[in-house]
């Protein structure tokens, strides 16, 4: 079996259990507003709540440094995503896009960063290792 046949044998079950979710919250919605109770309007309004289920669900199973990373970018960008669908403090898509930008920028500076320095810690331990 290959590598990467593999690593989706190991992904299947979170696929399976978002894709399960994703068709439950549909399905819900479209009951409730079946029903009259107006869930579309709030589902389109606070739809970056989303990004922000997957990012904390990222942040709890994150095994390694990068997992996290991109579970904290997650939460980041939903943060931004649903201050501008609110106005929250005035910012829209229109006024905020630098921001994004921004913080794009320092996370990619961080993450070389970090690869720098576990660079040099593999470094000193491959030298290290013919010493006495």
């Amino acid at each position: 079996m290959s590598h990467r046949s593999r690593d989706c044998e190991r992904r299947r079950p979170h696929d399976h259990l978002f894709t399960g979710l994703v068709l439950i919250v549909i399905g819900s919605a479209a009951l409730l507003e079946k029903q009259g109770y107006g869930v579309l309007d709030f589902l389109w309004t606070h739809w970056p709540l989303a990004i922000t289920v997957l990012g904390l669900l990222r942040l709890v199973t994150a095994r390694n440094a990068r997992q996290l990373g991109s579970a904290c970018f997650l939460l980041l960008l939903s943060a931004w995503l649903y201050a501008c669908e609110t106005s929250y403090l005035g910012l829209s898509y229109h006024n905020s896009w630098p921001l994004l930008l921004l913080a794009l920028g320092l996370g990619k500076i961080l993450m070389g960063s970090f690869g720098l320095l576990r660079g040099r810690g593999d470094a000193a331990r491959r030298d290290g290792e013919g010493q006495p």
